[in-house]
């Protein structure tokens, strides 16, 4: 009866249903790697498929989570950057008939940190970049994978006004 539940909303509520398994198991899934499209996933799976035995275990546990991000996106399911103003810290959101990547999905943020940078801008304390990095207490390696990966959106650097 559970798996014909769970085809049943494969079926009729494909975002919701991708968002709602990659929340419960994101293992292995990897922003960068999505955010290439569907082309970009197939190489990754390729080139993870050819490893065959030697794959890591981290490896196969990405290569079976692109394989249900490849799908999703072969049934026109469509996944958003993170942005800090409105992704969570750990679950995938929908919006807007897209799922929007949580924070714990970039390559190298931790679930703790995450929730803490989620934490000080959901709670107003910070509304720039350098009151994030301060009270989320931030260090450089994670401020420039944000930046990397465009997370800030109009989040002002700084409240210093330009004379320039």
């Amino acid at each position: 009866m559970s798996a014909i539940r769970l085809v049943w909303y494969k079926i009729y509520y494909p975002m919701e249903f991708y968002a709602a398994f990659l929340t419960v198991a994101p293992g292995g899934f990897d922003a960068e790697i999505v955010g290439k499209g569907y082309e970009g996933v197939s190489e990754t799976i390729a080139e993870l498929e050819k490893k065959g035995n030697d794959a890591t275990a981290k490896e196969n546990e990405t290569c079976q989570t692109l394989y249900l991000v490849r799908e999703a996106m072969a049934r026109g399911v469509k996944f958003m950057n993170v942005d800090l103003k409105k992704s969570d810290a750990t679950a995938f959101l929908p919006e807007n008939g897209k799922i929007r990547l949580p924070l714990c999905c970039l390559n190298g943020l931790g679930e703790s940190v995450a929730e803490k940078i989620v934490e000080v801008v959901k709670s107003g304390e910070a509304t720039t970049i350098d009151e994030i990095r301060a009270k989320a207490s931030v260090n450089k390696s994670i401020m420039d994978l944000l930046y990397q990966n465009k997370c800030f959106g109009n989040i002002p650097e700084s409240d210093q006004i330009s004379m320039f």
